[in-house]
C-alpha cells in the first residue's frame, strides 16, 4: 500500500513538472514573439484550450473535409465573378500562403531564438478555420523535443520543413490540383523574408549561414533532398523569388509587388 501511494505521489510530481516545463516554454514564446513580431500572437495560440471547430491535419485534409474547405474558399474568391471558370491551382497556391504564411513565422522566430524546441509533429497543432474557409488561427499543445532541443539552427529548420510543412504540402498536392514545387516556392519566399526580419535579433553572418543551408544546398541537414532549393536566387545583388505564385489568375486578388512577371 505504501508503495502504491509512493508510485502515485512520484506520478503526480512529474506530470506537475512537465506541466510547469511546458508552460514555461510557451511563456518564454509568447515573451519573444511579442517584443520583435506581437501581431503572430493573434494568429497562434500555444498551450490554450483549443475551440471545438479547431482540426488537426489528420482531420482537415481527408478529402471530403479538405473539398470542403476548398470549395468554400472557391466561392469567397470568385464571389464577385461567379460567371467566370475556376482555376484550382492558382487558388490551392492562395490558400496554402494563407496556411503556412501564418504557421511558420512564429514557429520559425521560436526556433531560432528559443534553447528548448518544441515538437513539431502534426498532431500537436490544431488549426481554426475562418468562414471563408482559409486557415486563421493555430493552437499548439506545447512538447519539449528533446532532440531537437540539442541540435543546431539549420537542423531545426530542416525539422521544420520536414515534420510541419511537408505533411501539407503532402496533403494539398495529393489533391492533384497543384504541383509541390509551387507551394515550396512560395515557402522559399516566406522563409528568406522571414529570416531578414530576424538579422537584428541572431546577426548577419549567421542569416546569411542560415540562407546558405536552406536555399543553395540541394540536401537538408538529414541528407534529405531540399525542397527549398534554388526557390529563391539572386538577382540585382538581393535574394528574390524564382517563380511565380499564380494569385494574379484569381479575380480581385492583387499581383504581388515583386512578381516575377513584372
Amino acid at each position: 500500500m505504501t508503495y502504491r501511494t509512493a508510485s502515485i505521489t512520484e506520478h503526480v510530481i512529474r506530470r506537475s513538472h512537465l506541466v510547469d516545463e511546458r508552460d514555461s516554454m510557451a511563456n518564454a514564446m509568447r515573451e519573444t514573439i511579442a517584443n520583435t513580431r506581437a501581431h503572430l500572437l493573434d494568429v497562434i495560440r500555444f498551450n490554450e484550450p483549443v475551440p471545438w471547430q479547431a482540426q488537426t491535419l489528420a482531420e482537415w485534409s481527408r478529402p471530403a473535409a479538405l473539398q470542403s474547405l476548398i470549395a468554400t474558399y472557391s466561392d469567397h474568391i470568385y464571389r464577385h465573378q461567379m460567371a467566370l471558370p475556376r482555376e484550382n491551382k492558382p487558388l490551392l497556391s492562395l490558400w496554402a500562403q494563407w496556411y503556412l504564411g501564418l504557421m511558420v513565422p512564429p514557429l520559425l522566430l521560436a526556433l531560432l531564438t528559443q534553447k528548448s524546441a518544441i515538437s513539431l509533429a502534426p498532431e500537436h497543432f490544431h488549426v481554426e478555420f475562418h468562414e471563408t474557409g482559409r486557415a486563421a488561427c493555430f493552437w499548439i499543445d506545447i512538447q519539449r523535443d528533446h532532440q531537437l532541443t540539442a541540435q543546431n539552427d539549420a537542423q531545426r529548420i530542416t525539422a521544420l520543413v520536414s515534420q510541419a510543412m511537408l505533411p501539407v504540402v503532402q496533403a494539398l498536392e495529393a489533391t492533384g490540383d497543384i504541383n509541390g514545387k509551387l507551394i515550396w516556392s512560395n515557402s522559399g519566399y516566406l522563409i528568406n523574408w522571414c529570416l531578414g526580419e530576424m538579422i537584428p535579433l541572431l546577426g548577419e553572418a549567421h542569416i546569411t549561414t542560415l540562407r546558405q543551408s536552406c536555399f543553395f544546398e540541394k540536401q537538408l541537414s538529414d541528407g534529405s533532398d531540399n525542397p527549398l532549393w534554388r526557390t529563391v536566387v539572386l538577382r540585382d545583388g538581393a535574394l528574390v523569388r524564382r517563380t511565380c505564385c499564380q494569385r494574379y489568375r484569381l479575380p480581385d486578388v492583387q499581383q504581388c509587388g515583386d512578381c516575377t512577371l513584372k
